[in-house]
């Protein structure tokens, strides 16, 4: 698919196309070539505007959302009336796109894959709640599961749009069908419909079929109640998976969920329990089957996306003429000489017979034009045709454009190394999955899973450096320019530099306005800068670095710190004696050198039996490698879960 433009970005191949609109690969126009998912409705939803004032309004929201466990929302606007929202890319696909596949491949996800989705969706539903925002329009279409096997929610722009006249659409069928039946009469969303939302969904992860089509009248009850009996003795639901599904689908019954937490609680129970033992491995390698080789296609065509060059997608603007250069006067002819007249001689002049002597008055006159001339021939000659040595200027051009080549030199020859090495890596994933799929014994498979799962880890990492790697050579250093060839020069005076020019910023993409002032030599053009104002325009001051030890959040460093090694924890036993099973939440703030300085809990047990102090204590034992930002290591906070069994 040819790429084209979309108000600041530029839309690649299409992601997934969903009942509300379309998905689309895209990367910005302007500024650092990153990547971004752009979500455009469909023509029915753009249509209502009070539909499109509503998305508007969601996306301010969610603007301001930064979460690990969410697809953070970028930027958003409006272009030609359809309003669109670019969010974090990963790769992955929508769960409604693996229920898809799974249902076309025959290959339905088992009870523990099932609890595992379930788990990770409420536990990214609470992690952006704090400010007591939630979600509001959840389904399938509006969940991401990685190829590494994580999950994460797409924001909820589409919120309320039951409130709409597209009520009566069937565009809102698959909305509706995550709704609970109270707001299906076009009511506004309550922090309970996100519960309800997640029932739904897990029903249909363990059923493979939608729990609700969107129509009325219908009997949820007797829906669980069929799933319960199921189709034949292997088919039936087991009790403690019905137990969820009630409590979270029938919210007018007794023991209902009026939390999101204590569904979640109760789904870490029944991991906790061992008769459900998901892994994050099952999850990739169901992912990798179901999408044999897509992940590989994906990651060519997001590289070509990374790597396209934006220049013809850019509205062009007529050059302005430029002045016609002045053209030196001749100079001017010498005077006529006028004759003078000659007397006749007199008696006492008379040179009796001898010839008189000619006058060199005329002569010197002549050599003094032919001087004069000749001096001015050698001004204009060393004025506009001598030719000159390079300026000053043009040497530190010269230098510059030497250096850069040297540096995309050496860029080269590590991403050949790192394609050689990713390319070693997958043949070993390719034999260990095989050898994995082949295996005889129970031992066998459980040592080739064990090992393919850590070669998935060793190519995950290599795919990231890789990516840091192009990512860094595809936008340039923070606060450098790239020199412009030099122009040659005219055969008179370039008329007078405009008084302020501009100077393309790195990180912004757009120019912004430089001082006043007349440069004293040539200013060079960087990316973003149109010809003009790299001739005209003073060089704004470079952007500050990120220095060594500085603290930033770790949704923007370039690499995240990996933990080395595995926290020790020792239950208490007041704990032990208790059974306390639950999942504490703990923060930590890791310095420049990979060391924990600090950690806290933010979500812990009641009672905790002395488990949050012991989980504190041993989250200050572990070690990390150091975030990265710009190149440097810095300082960076880490929330992660530890589940007690």
């Amino acid at each position: 698919m040819k790429p084209r433009t979309f108000g600041a970005f530029l839309l690649g191949e299409s992601f997934s196309r969903t009942s509300l609109g379309e998905v689309f690969r895209a990367v910005p126009l302007d500024g650092p070539q990153e990547l971004r998912l752009v979500f455009v409705p469909a023509p029915a939803v753009v249509k209502a505007p009070e539909a499109v004032k509503l998305i508007q309004r969601n996306a301010k929201q969610w603007s301001g959302v930064r979460d690990l466990h969410t697809l953070n929302l970028m930027a958003s606007g409006l272009v030609d009336g359809t309003p669109y929202a670019a969010i974090e890319h990963c790769p992955g696909r929508l769960l409604s796109d693996l229920l898809e596949r799974s249902r076309a491949e025959g290959l339905p996800l088992a009870h523990d894959q099932s609890v595992y989705l379930a788990e990770r969706l409420a536990g990214a539903l609470l992690s952006h709640s704090g400010g007591g925002l939630f979600h509001g329009a959840l389904s399938p279409e509006s969940v991401l599961v990685t190829f590494e096997g994580e999950v994460k929610v797409v924001p909820g722009l589409c919120r309320d749009l039951q409130t709409t006249p597209l009520l009566a659409d069937p565009i809102l069928q698959t909305l509706l069908g995550h709704l609970p039946g109270s707001l299906a009469g076009g009511k506004p969303a309550r922090p309970n419909a996100d519960i309800y939302a997640l029932g739904a969904i897990f029903f249909q992860l363990l059923l493979r079929e939608p729990f609700h089509t969107g129509s009325y009248p219908f009997d949820a009850e007797a829906r669980i109640g069929e799933a319960e009996k199921g189709l034949g003795p292997s088919d039936a639901l087991p009790g403690n998976l019905c137990a969820i599904l009630r409590k979270s689908l029938l919210p007018d019954q007794p023991g209902a969920y009026t939390e999101l937490a204590s569904m979640k609680g109760d789904l870490d129970q029944l991991i906790a329990s061992g008769e459900y033992s998901p892994t994050t491995f099952n999850i990739a390698f169901l992912m990798h089957s179901l999408f044999r080789g897509e992940d590989e296609a994906d990651a060519s065509t997001d590289e070509t996306m990374r790597t396209l060059d934006r220049a013809p997608y850019h509205p062009k603007s007529e050059p302005k003429p430029e002045p016609a250069p002045a053209i030196p006067a001749a100079p001017a002819p010498p005077a006529p000489i006028e004759s003078q007249p000659v007397a006749s001689p007199t008696v006492e002049e008379s040179t009796f017979g001898l010839e008189p002597e000619p006058s060199r008055k005329g002569l010197f006159i002549g050599l003094g034009v032919a001087a004069a001339l000749l001096v001015v021939a050698g001004l204009v000659y060393v004025a506009f045709f001598r030719p000159r040595g390079p300026s000053k200027a043009e040497i530190q051009a010269q230098q510059q454009l030497a250096q850069i080549s040297a540096e995309r030199s050496q860029l080269k020859a590590q991403q050949e190394e790192m394609n050689k090495k990713i390319q070693d890596l997958q043949q070993e994933r390719d034999a260990l999955l095989q050898k994995s799929q082949t295996a005889k014994t129970t031992t066998e498979k459980a040592q080739a899973q064990k090992a393919l799962e850590e070669a998935q880890k060793r190519l995950k990492v290599q795919q990231e450096a890789q990516r840091q790697l192009t990512e860094s050579s595809a936008r340039p250093a923070e606060g450098s320019t790239h020199p412009a060839a030099p122009a040659k020069e005219s055969a008179a005076p370039p008329p007078a530099p405009a008084p302020a020019g501009s100077k393309g910023s790195p990180s912004a993409g757009t120019a912004s306005p430089a001082a006043s002032g007349s440069p004293a030599e040539p200013a060079t053009a960087s990316p973003g800068t149109s010809p003009a104002a790299a001739k005209t325009g003073a060089e704004a001051p470079p952007a500050k670095q990120t220095k060594a030890g500085d603290f930033v959040e770790l949704w923007a460093v370039d690499a995240r710190p990996k933990q080395i090694g595995e926290p020790s924890i020792k239950a208490t036993p007041m704990a032990i004696q208790n059974g306390l099973h639950g999942t504490i939440y703990v923060q930590v703030t890791i310095d420049e050198t990979g060391r924990v300085t600090d950690a806290k809990i933010v979500r812990g047990l009641t009672p905790d039996y002395g488990m949050n102090e012991a989980c504190r204590e041993a989250a200050m034992r572990v070690r990390y490698s150091p975030a990265l930002k710009d190149g440097v290591p810095v300082k960076t906070n880490l929330t992660y879960p530890i589940v007690i069994r």
